[in-house]
């Protein structure tokens, strides 16, 4: 049975990512709290953690096409992603503990008892790792993932889409959104110009400590992106992207092998942003072939219990 959407938008979805309004019996959002609760249906319940620079709204395409399959999305938005004027002094020093402390309360407060699917994208896919560690969901999907303590992700390609705010002083204090020029090459090659400049306006800026976190990892002695791949027992779904200027197929497939009996899947014409270009009605109808079997296998283990 497919979800009612709570989620209405007075702008084209596909083109503006964190352009929507909560309506219906979705929860209000407070600044205190980072996350809107949407409250669906009888579906089975998937969350979807957004990447850097992101908001729940940057998920409207997937969130869509999940519902119209059956499942229920629950769309947060990480702490200090929203449209507000002091939006990047907010987030300027959060952690990804931060981020992950409040998935973690995101998720028990979901009116379903069952274990959620976990989707990630970029950053998510990190967070999504390490809620994993906490929450024990069904399913794990990880689209392009950032990489995770360990795992040396800095290359040419994605050095230059933070170089400007490499050399900006104390960087790790510093907020940060890429120049329109640089989202286009790093973020949105492969998509159509017309498109360019409506998701660059959606986009937010990322905390200086979290980027850090992820790219420096080795001098971050807190390890705040650690993965413990060995507390994660869930099926895992992983997809690169061979022309992915931000996370590269190299990248993930590193993440990959973290999870021997993970599946992958590759796509050597895309790049980052699969959560909204040509190929993601494909993408997510190959994710939801994998999963049925999954939830069917735990509907009947349910059952017997």
């Amino acid at each position: 049975m497919a979800s009612r959407s709570l989620v209405s938008r007075d702008t084209d979805s596909s083109d503006v990512p964190g352009k929507c309004t909560v309506s219906g019996i979705a929860e209000s959002c407070h600044r205190q709290d980072p996350f809107r609760l949407l409250r669906p249906s009888m579906g089975y319940p998937v969350v979807l953690i957004h990447g850097m620079w992101c908001s729940s709204g940057s998920w409207n395409r997937v969130r869509e096409i999940l519902e119209s399959r059956g499942y229920d999305c629950y769309v947060p938005s990480l702490p200090a992603h929203d449209a507000v004027p002091d939006q990047p002094l907010q987030v300027a020093r959060l952690s990804l503990r931060d981020y992950l402390d409040a998935l973690e309360q995101f998720v028990a407060q979901i009116p379903d008892t069952r274990p959620p699917i976990v989707i990630g994208h970029s950053m998510g896919g990190l967070l999504a790792q390490q809620l994993a560690m906490r929450v024990a969901p069904l399913a794990m999907v990880l689209l392009t993932p950032a990489p995770s303590w360990g795992i040396m992700g800095l290359r040419w390609s994605n050095f230059v889409a933070f170089a400007r705010w490499m050399f900006s002083g104390r960087f790790w204090r510093n907020p940060y959104k890429p120049s329109f020029e640089r989202a286009v090459i790093s973020a949105f090659n492969g998509l159509a110009p017309d498109r360019h400049r409506r998701l660059y306006e959606g986009l937010l800026h990322e905390s200086g400590r979290a980027i850090f976190e992820i790219a420096f990892w080795w001098i971050d002695f807190g390890r705040a992106a650690l993965v413990r791949s060995a507390d994660i027992h869930c099926p895992v779904y992983v997809v690169n992207c061979g022309q992915d200027r931000l996370t590269p197929a190299s990248v993930v497939r590193r993440v990959a092998a973290r999870y021997p009996q993970s599946t992958q899947r590759s796509y050597p014409d895309r790049g980052h942003w699969v959560i909204d270009d040509e190929e993601t009605e494909e993408m997510m109808h190959a994710i939801c072939g994998w999963l049925r079997p999954i939830e069917q296998r735990f509907a009947r283990q349910h059952h017997a219990a």
